[in-house]
């Protein structure tokens, strides 16, 4: 049964065929005679002289030649009959395309417009409406974004507010404070006036007394009784020659080697002839072998070290611990 299918399908592909159409019209026409044969010979003939005819007619009239001159025949044919279909086709479409639009536009009224400018018009209206919802799209979002930067400048406004009150404060603060160390100055530049005022007075009474530093033995009870160890607690207090001998000391890098020679003599132990030699020639050392190993001026300047000197206080500190 599939076979038989196929062979029918197959015949009715070649028959549906455009080119074997053509060809099999052509030998129907160029060979009609046997066709018509077949279907008419007389009852008198039997089959032996009906196969004769058909092989004589086939032998005379179907050759190579003849079924190539067809096979051209039908490929001719079936060209021009598409030529026909596309020419006619093309006039159609012209007609229908381009005169009858023209036509339409000389005779119907100008309010009647042409389809092909309708559809012009509905396709730009169609992205004019896909431009308007972009840009609606875009309106939406820009209005949101402008929301959001509103908030933001909301809570900025607040945040500067905070900001500014506590500024406000902090500046009030600030001015209190500025009033206040302006008192402290005030109360400073005061008591550095009393100091001077004493110190000068200190001086002016040492002058007048005639204290110098070759005597400064006769005034003992100045520097070392209690009263006297209370009140010189400020370089400025004491007498010009201390000062400078003690300036003199730390700016030529003497200060450790004195302090060195005054716990040697107040502690004991050995120390350098070199050392010794160039306190006595300063005037802060006797010759050993006297009541007094410091001279008035050294003894001032080692009993009142930590005052010329606080770094003494915290070293002493460290090395009774």
């Amino acid at each position: 049964m599939e076979v038989i299918n196929s062979f029918f399908s197959n015949i009715k592909d070649k028959l549906t065929n455009p080119y074997f159409g053509t060809l099999i019209i052509i030998l129907f026409f160029s060979h009609w005679e046997l066709l018509y044969s077949i279907f008419n010979f007389n009852a008198s003939q039997d089959l032996n002289d009906k196969i004769s005819f058909i092989q004589e007619y086939i032998s005379e009239n179907i050759t190579w030649t003849s079924f190539f001159k067809d096979a051209t025949l039908a490929l001719g044919l079936m060209l021009t009959g598409y030529l026909v279909i596309v020419g006619t086709r093309s006039l159609v479409i012209w007609v229908e395309f381009r005169l009858m639009p023209i036509i339409t536009g000389v005779i119907i009224s100008k309010n009647v417009v042409r389809k092909s400018e309708y559809d012009e018009v509905v396709q730009q209206r169609e992205e004019y409406f896909d431009q308007y919802e972009e840009q609606r799209e875009n309106v939406r979002r820009f209005s949101k974004t402008i929301d959001e930067q509103t908030e933001q400048i909301k809570q900025k406004d607040e945040d500067l507010l905070k900001q500014t009150k506590i500024i406000g404060e902090t500046l009030d603060n600030f001015n209190n404070s500025q009033n206040r160390l302006d008192t402290l100055q005030n109360i400073e530049i005061t008591q550095n006036k009393q100091i001077a005022q004493l110190v000068d007075s200190n001086s002016k009474s040492l002058k007048e007394s005639g204290l110098k530093s070759k005597k400064l033995e006769q005034f003992d009870s100045m520097f070392f009784n209690e009263k006297s160890k209370k009140f010189y607690d400020s370089i400025d207090k004491f007498p010009p020659e201390i000062t400078e001998e003690v300036h003199r000391l730390k700016q030529e890098e003497k200060w450790n080697s004195f302090i060195y020679l005054g716990d040697f003599f107040r502690k004991g132990g050995s120390i350098g002839g070199e050392l010794l030699s160039e306190m006595i020639n300063r005037g802060l050392a006797f010759e050993r072998g006297n009541s007094e190993e410091l001279t008035p001026k050294g003894k001032i300047i080692y009993t009142y070290r930590e005052i010329f000197n606080p770094a003494d206080s915290k070293s002493n500190l460290l090395l009774s611990k």
